[in-house]
């Protein structure tokens, strides 16, 4: 079995990784979880592992730490970095440290795992150092233009210069919804996503005349547009990615999205037109599904202004997407004073930035602030109509009954979801004598004390009687189909004491186990 060390701040990844997939089955075996670089590390100091699987934003010691630490080990394990859509600048640094792979937020599902985990079952099974390097020697040389473009974006190799002569722009496209529409292809990424989107590409001649097209990952991609077209190019470019965008949509039925990047010129540009293609991209949610967003557009929000005020609201968006409406109330009584104050213009400027932080927060969640209703929004239409002060606040008002009125059904969908993996985990883990309702909140991510009253009122019984019915069923079943001596199935279902297994039998069975098998 390989060993794999997960490594992030967010238990809900944490447990979303462990429940993907049937790790075992793969050959992998997950020994231990951290929740920074630094618990890692101490982790690392007393045991190996073949994969951590590391996240690059945390507290403490962040990926970029704890690559640097472990590149310096006599045998560095494999790195596999997770990262949001605006981590791109570290994800290029991890590979400079010798991460192998990365893998982004927003497109975890259990099928990209296991196509990871296969081809870092692959790498192991052909370590040969002297057929890794001929392999290497012979992708060089083959190498396509998109390919090349693909791994300059992402740090896996130097910037060319020769690729980059002359003005050109970067755009990046991003499949709307992927979580939704990933279950399609079956888990064959390359074959049945990546190659045809590509190829629909191909057929468009403006695209393959000027254009390279790359994949950052299955819902992301990075496109250079070289200009040819002097005074023009701003909306011949935008006219491209609406055509890309139309052919997707028309042919793969996949609803795409772009950010368009202002003018760049040779290589020294290329990582800062990257990254400012994709903060236009994360403007899009304003705009709603398969929108092109370019820095040209009048009166659309700034990408970098809209970041910045996320710790002005930070308070708040917590609080609506939690439905925590004694902190929405101290924080809209706020907001709106300070709208009344600067102005119905800023007050809407404000909105928009509100509103695009909180997409970003469902975003990187898997959720969809497109969600919240039922028809597409514009929200720059819809908060442009506001012509005064009162009705932009009946509508703030509206508007915040409808986010929380959401974010409490999703909460407590999701509270289902963490009762049906901890019913998964008692199933799995039974046999266990020191299994425990702390061990069982843990797994979750969940407070022991609130996961014990959440648990009484979901099942209608306690955790302690819960787990005991499931022991005695079993114990049943064993007594029916098997030969096994009353001592050896009291350990096969969690009881060290056969005594202490005979009371608790003959209290929920009216009889003895010996009785009941005869």
């Amino acid at each position: 079995m390989r060993k794999v060390l997960i490594v992030d701040d967010d238990t809900i990844i944490r447990i979303t990784l462990r429940s993907l997939i049937n790790w075992e089955e793969m050959g992998f075996q997950i020994v231990a979880d951290a929740i920074h670089g630094e618990a890692a590390l101490a982790y690392l100091k007393d045991h190996t592992v073949d994969l951590i699987i590391s996240d690059m934003k945390m507290p403490v010691l962040d990926g970029i730490g704890l690559l640097e630490a472990v590149s310096h080990f006599a045998v560095m394990p494999k790195v596999l970095v997770l990262s949001g859509y605006d981590d791109f600048k570290l994800v290029r640094d991890a590979f400079r440290l010798g991460a192998c792979d990365y893998l982004l937020k927003a497109d975890l599902n259990g099928e990209l795992l296991r196509n990871m985990l296969e081809g870092l079952s692959k790498e192991w099974a052909n370590e040969d150092e002297a057929g890794r390097a001929s392999a290497a020697e012979e992708g060089r040389e083959k190498i396509s233009d998109s390919e090349r473009l693909t791994a300059m974006a992402m740090g896996k190799c130097g910037l060319d210069e020769a690729f980059f002569d002359g003005d050109y722009l970067v755009v990046q496209f991003e499949i709307d919804e992927f979580q939704k529409h990933a279950g399609r292809f079956a888990g064959d990424f390359e074959g049945k996503l990546i190659k045809p989107l590509l190829e629909f590409a191909a057929q468009i001649p403006r695209v393959v005349s000027r254009c390279v097209l790359g994949t950052i990952s299955p819902s992301r991609y990075v496109m250079l547009y070289r200009i040819l077209d002097g005074g023009q190019y701003q909306a011949n470019a935008v006219s491209t990615c609406r055509q890309l965008c139309s052919v997707w949509n028309n042919f793969l039925n996949l609803p795409v999205s772009a950010g368009i990047s202002s003018k760049g010129n040779g290589a020294g540009d290329f990582h800062a037109r990257f990254e400012e293609a994709g903060g236009w991209l994360s403007l899009h949610w304003l705009k709603g599904k398969a929108a092109v967003c370019s820095p040209w557009e009048k009166g659309s929000v700034d990408y970098l202004a809209a970041k910045d005020a996320f710790v002005r609201y930070k308070r708040l968006t917590v609080g609506l997407l939690t439905a925590d409406e004694m902190a929405v109330s101290e924080e809209k009584q706020k907001l709106i004073a300070a709208f009344y104050r600067s102005g119905l213009s800023s007050a809407k400027q404000e909105l928009l930035y509100l509103i695009c932080n909180l997409a970003w927060i469902l975003n990187e969640s898997h959720d969809d602030i497109g969600a919240l209703f039922a028809e597409k929004v514009n929200y720059y239409e819809k908060i442009g109509r506001l012509e005064e002060m009162g009705s932009l606040e009946l509508w703030l008002n509206n508007y915040f009954r409808w986010v929380m009125d959401y974010a409490a059904h999703q909460n407590d969908r999701r509270q289902a979801d963490m009762m049906s993996r901890a019913k998964h985990f008692i199933m799995d883990n039974y046999a266990n004598p020191e299994l425990t309702l702390g061990s069982v909140a843990g797994y979750v991510g969940l407070n022991e004390k609130y996961f014990s009253s959440r648990f009484t009122k979901e099942e209608g019984m306690t955790f302690s009687n819960y787990l005991t019915e499931v022991r005695i069923r079993k114990a049943r079943e064993l007594m029916e189909q098997t030969d096994l001596k009353i001592y050896e199935i009291s350990q096969s279902v969690g009881y060290n004491s056969v005594e202490h297994f005979t009371r608790v039998f003959k209290k929920i069975c009216q009889v003895s186990p010996g009785a009941y098998r005869k």
